[in-house]
């Protein structure tokens, strides 16, 4: 609370200073890396500023962090980060660099801003940072292989200008230069992604779905993979870069022809699921007039076919998506709600589409034996499922203790590293 007049009041109540202490405290500290925000650290630049002539600024960040989060979710994006964070703070540690500070530029952002007295040091940093680094955290089924984006600047003090707009002068060289440096790598990336579907390289790999306690398999869903040993190799890269340079159309239309030709090799009779975005839905409705010729065209029937889409797919454009969806189901074809239990999932999603399977998101999965939450959610899914005639799969499985707790509540179709693997059909 603050008097207009006479300023801030302290509270006498010893709780509600301490509410207040922890607010201040939250708004400068970021949760989830435990990183301080720019405005913790504005004295120590300062100083810095005042024991040097200039100072270096790095601006970091995960390559392709708005399409990554939109794939992995924001509870796998924030381990990511968590991973990054912790993987910088070794690097400076590791560089005994003495007076450097690593902060991000707001709580709940995702660029870290390092600030070096040191321009020897920065120059050994760009090259650290320029490695891809492979990050295994517990919210992660597997690990990920990330690249970071680095833009640098310098902040000299001038007499005639206020301190802080010295920083924030040196910040807009930095972000200039990461933009010019994103602009490059995007023009690589790009002829390489273009190359990828020239040559149409990408590859298929097949996970199979379990019912259990028989061990019996029910289906396999069709994973998209880049080019073996290339950077566009994972998933998220791959589907990522293509959604940001506009290619997620041509680059969906490919994966689902090559999941159904790869698909042969399967066991005779198997259900194959799929997995299309919005925008993948709408490319191939202007292509091939929808999904139906290309599974003619490769040889499957609508039956045998499952189309998972996610709550973030679905959010986009409700209305145009249930239309697409209605008419997948009138040619036959089934549908599965992907990554339920995320942030973007809803029960209204279930309500308005009323899906064969509902696949339960790995996150909600990991640590279901000793988390009751977890448990009691997936127990509302399983009523609604019930109620809706729907299939209830079960993520991300990979402790022996999970497949028993998912059983005693009711899941019996399980898909996880438990089971199997990633692989080609072959």
């Amino acid at each position: 609370m603050v008097d207009p007049i006479a300023g801030p009041v302290i509270p006498s109540d010893p709780a509600e200073l301490t509410t207040q202490l922890l607010q201040y405290q939250a708004s400068l500290f970021d949760p989830g890396t435990g990183l301080p925000s720019l405005p913790a650290v504005m004295d120590q630049i300062r100083k810095m500023l005042e024991d040097q002539r200039s100072v270096q600024v790095l601006i970091i960040r995960i390559e392709q962090e708005q399409s990554l989060e939109l794939i992995v979710g924001w509870q796998r994006y924030d381990a990511l980060l968590r991973s990054v964070a912790e993987y910088l703070k070794n690097s400076l540690s590791s560089f005994r660099s003495a007076g450097s500070v690593l902060c991000q530029d707001r709580v709940r952002g995702d660029r870290f801003l390092i600030f070096l007295p040191d321009r020897r040091q920065t120059g050994r940093l760009l090259e650290l940072v320029s490695e891809p680094i492979r990050v295994e955290a517990p919210e992660l089924e597997e690990a990920f292989t990330l690249s970071l984006r680095v833009g640098q600047g310098s902040i000299r003090p001038r007499p005639s200008q206020r301190i802080e707009r010295c920083i924030f002068t040196g910040l807009e060289q930095a972000e200039k230069d990461f933009n010019r440096r994103r602009r490059e790598l995007d023009l690589n990336r790009r002829r390489e992604l273009q190359q990828i579907l020239r040559d149409r390289s990408v590859r298929t790999l097949f996970q199979p779905i379990i019912r259990v306690p028989q061990r019996t398999v029910v289906g396999y869903e069709a994973l998209c993979r880049g080019p073996e040993g290339s950077y566009l190799e994972p998933a998220e890269r791959i589907l990522g870069f293509a959604q940001r340079s506009g290619m997620l159309g041509e680059l969906e239309e490919l994966c689902i022809e090559k999941a159904l030709s790869n698909g042969h090799h399967l066991p005779l009779g198997s259900t194959l699921f799929l997995n299309l975005s919005f925008r993948g839905l709408e490319y191939l409705e202007g292509e091939h007039g929808g999904l139906m010729p290309l599974a003619r065209k490769g040889g499957w029937s609508p039956r045998e076919i499952v189309l998972e889409i996610t709550e973030h797919t679905y959010a986009q454009d409700p209305e145009r998506i249930l239309k697409r969806v209605m008419k997948l189901r009138s040619q036959g074809f089934r549908v599965a709600i992907d990554d339920m239990g995320t942030g973007y999932s809803s029960l209204q999603t279930l309500t308005d589409v009323k899906p064969d399977y509902i696949k339960l998101d790995g996150m909600l999965v990991q640590g279901v034996a000793s988390e009751p939450i977890k448990r009691n959610l997936i127990s509302a899914i399983i009523g609604f499922a019930h109620t809706s005639q729907s299939l209830v799969i079960a993520e991300g499985v990979e402790r022996q203790e999970e497949v028993t707790v998912l059983q005693d509540l009711g899941v019996f179709l399980l898909q996880g590293y438990f089971f199997a693997r990633p692989k080609a059909a072959n």
